[in-house]
């Protein structure tokens, strides 16, 4: 009995010496925070914010999809950021029908992109 222990106790230091223990990153802090969309008339407003301390040079791609999450993204705008700005916005006034569109951006440099943001806006003109 005490063999197979010693047995077992040295497996284990071999093991242990031999492969070296699995460290996986941790995420570092999102450059993209509190991204949102809101839908209005013929057009839909993006708000978000960036992380204190971003350079400037640095850009935020508007990616935008029509209709389905999973449809191919193309480039709205791109948004240059300014050294000591984090709040930004955007309207996006170039929507062709009342349809379901999905948003999301991108850091350029980065390749950083945030989960994409589902919108509707509405056609019809506001009540009076």
């Amino acid at each position: 009995m005490i063999r197979f222990f010693t047995l077992l106790a040295s497996f284990f230091l071999i093991g242990s010496l031999c492969f070296p223990p699995i460290v996986f990153p941790q995420k570092a802090d999102s450059f993209i925070q509190d991204f949102k969309v809101q839908a209005l008339y013929r057009s839909a407003k993006l708000t978000w914010k960036v992380k204190e301390g971003v350079k400037g040079g640095f850009s935020v791609q508007i990616l935008r999809a029509d209709s389905f999450e999973d449809a191919p993204y193309k480039e709205v705008e791109t948004v240059n950021l300014s050294p000591g700005k984090t709040s930004y916005e955007y309207v996006d006034k170039s929507m062709g029908s009342e349809a379901k569109y999905f948003y999301k951006l991108q850091m350029k440099e980065t390749g950083e992109t945030t989960a994409p943001l589902p919108t509707r806006p509405f056609f019809s003109p506001p009540a009076t």
